[in-house]
């Protein structure tokens, strides 16, 4: 694959991707453009009766219960408007489904160690946070850390 920028100021800004097939790699090839296209870099969340704009990067891991869903930075935690799912549409690609009901930041990721029951636990970078991984999420979040490291 070769890649080609042609800079022309009168024309409109736009990007082509040209491929043989549809596979896995232009879809994750889109996805990166899109999310570094992405100008939206804050989250509206809530704390008491204060609403906080958060940074992307400050956010460790969400998580639902009850009805709620849970925004976990390395000191604090917050309250979330919005559903797990909705969040997986508008959030940066370094964020993956690591559960029915956790969302992890996974460049914020620093260990995981798994257990013999197949259950993993994410430890974070600066904080003593820990959020556990399903067995049927594992691989998924493994491997997005992997491609975002590497």
């Amino acid at each position: 694959m070769k890649i080609r920028i042609e800079i022309d100021e009168e024309a409109p800004e736009e990007i082509v991707i040209r491929m043989k097939s549809a596979d896995e790699r232009m879809k994750r090839l889109q996805e990166a453009i899109s999310g570094a296209l992405n100008d939206k870099k804050e989250l509206a969340v809530r704390k008491d009766d204060e609403e906080c704009f958060l940074p992307y990067d400050e956010l460790l891991f969400f998580e639902s219960a009850e009805k709620t869903v849970f925004v976990h930075t390395a000191s604090d935690c917050y309250v979330c408007p919005l559903h797990l799912y909705e969040l997986e549409t508008i959030l940066p690609r370094t964020f993956v489904r690591a559960g029915k009901s956790a969302l992890v930041n996974a460049l914020a990721v620093r260990s995981i160690s798994r257990s013999p029951t197949g259950v993993a636990k994410a430890t974070f970078r600066q904080s003593s946070k820990v959020v556990y991984i399903s067995r049927m999420y594992y691989k998924a979040v493994r491997d997005r850390i992997e491609e975002l490291r590497l």
